[in-house]
């Protein structure tokens, strides 16, 4: 709401021409919702938000929740950049960073942390949690698991985006549906206890702890991790569209923001927060053993399998996205198109078991937070031209 009346001031005091009024969704702007949603839903917005609560309190989601709308503001920017800069509707921050401000090293060095986070370090992180979730719930071979994810991972971006699209236009809805029935049922189940939680997730938000320490810091970040606002991958969703509406295409990106932040996320907690999740050891956890004790305990020996399920659908959807965005960065590095992104996709997976998670998880907050600064920079850079 809050970002929806700040465009509206914005496209007001600016007075900006919009080249079309039509304000429908289309088929387009479904798929590059889709698309948007499976890169942004994977593990970050289940294990990573058990992470969040047990390292910095229930009051991480408050501020997760207000982190939407000031990330709702750079979704909004990165839309129109990604739209009015794109090149052969190829675009993001690897595009306008080399064409609009003129620094090939910076396009290279955003193109290169790119590479990193989405083919190596996202792919690692949810081809790992694939492995060792089915493997736990299953007990099947983990090699035989690493060759089955590998064969369906190379079916589905065999044939580039258009395979891609298609994938997980079919996994996103089926995706958000099992998790918003789970998100209700709990809902029901616990109704007289959540206006208590809400409660003490806005108290531990605004004490002293939170103010000064972990919370708004650790909300902040899981919420970047979780919607990727920031990062410029926004910006080389929309320039696969063919429209020059921004703002329509902004209203879209938006709605994926929210859906995930307020929505995914909060169901995320609402599975945790209502167990004794508190029993786990600070200094040792483990955010897929949370998610899966958390199924457990609200549906017994099913919820194992269920959990599994769920987080083995949001990871595969993401690596296969993810392939994507590493794939155009390669791409603007080698001046060509290129099919190393396929093998270094293969080999990633395949390695993927013999990574510490740990290890994983802090080099990709790192990556993050080098590639959001690149990329707010060159917007600061771009701020007359948008």
């Amino acid at each position: 709401m809050f970002a929806s009346i700040y465009i509206a001031f914005y496209i007001k005091k600016r007075k900006e021409k919009i080249i079309s009024i039509d304000s429908k969704i289309s088929k387009e702007d479904i798929k590059l919702l889709n698309i948007t949603l499976a890169s942004k839903i994977g593990v970050g917005s289940i294990s990573g938000i058990a992470i969040s609560i047990i390292v910095g309190g229930k009051g991480t989601i408050f501020w997760i929740w207000i982190s939407s709308l000031v990330l709702s503001t750079i979704t909004y920017i990165e839309t129109k950049v990604g739209i009015r800069f794109r090149n052969n509707n190829i675009g993001g921050p690897q595009i306008y960073i080399k064409e609009e401000i003129g620094s090939n090293k910076l396009s290279f060095i955003y193109s290169f942390l790119i590479i990193l986070i989405y083919l190596f370090a996202f792919i690692l992180i949810q081809s790992n949690t694939i492995i060792k979730s089915i493997f736990y719930t299953f007990n099947i071979n983990k090699y035989l698991i690493i060759f089955i994810l590998v064969i369906l991972t190379y079916i589905s971006i065999n044939k580039g985006i258009n395979s891609v699209s298609k994938i997980v236009s079919f996994l996103v809805p089926i995706m958000a549906t099992i998790y918003i029935i789970i998100g209700l049922f709990l809902l029901f189940k616990y109704m007289d206890i959540i206006p208590i939680i809400i409660k003490e997730i806005i108290i531990d938000a605004f004490s002293i702890k939170s103010i000064f320490t972990l919370p708004i810091i650790i909300g902040f970040q899981r919420s970047v991790f979780s919607n990727e606002s920031g990062m410029g991958t926004t910006s080389m969703v929309v320039a696969l569209s063919n429209t020059n509406n921004y703002i329509k295409e902004s209203k879209v990106q938006i709605l994926g923001l929210l859906f995930i932040n307020i929505l995914i996320c909060s169901i995320s907690a609402l599975i945790i927060l209502t167990t004794d999740y508190y029993i786990f050891n600070v200094n040792n956890i483990n955010g897929i053993e949370i998610i899966n004790y958390a199924f457990n305990y609200h549906f017994g020996s099913f919820g194992s399998f269920l959990s599994t399920i769920i987080i083995s659908l949001f990871a595969f959807s993401t690596i296969i996205t993810a392939y994507y965005y590493g794939d155009i960065c390669l791409n603007n590095i080698l001046n060509k198109k290129n099919s190393f992104s396929k093998i270094i996709v293969i080999i990633v997976i395949s390695i993927s078991i013999l990574i510490s998670s740990n290890v994983i998880w802090n080099m990709v907050d790192i990556l993050c937070a080098l590639v959001t600064i690149i990329n707010l920079y060159a917007l600061y850079k771009l701020r007359s031209k948008i």
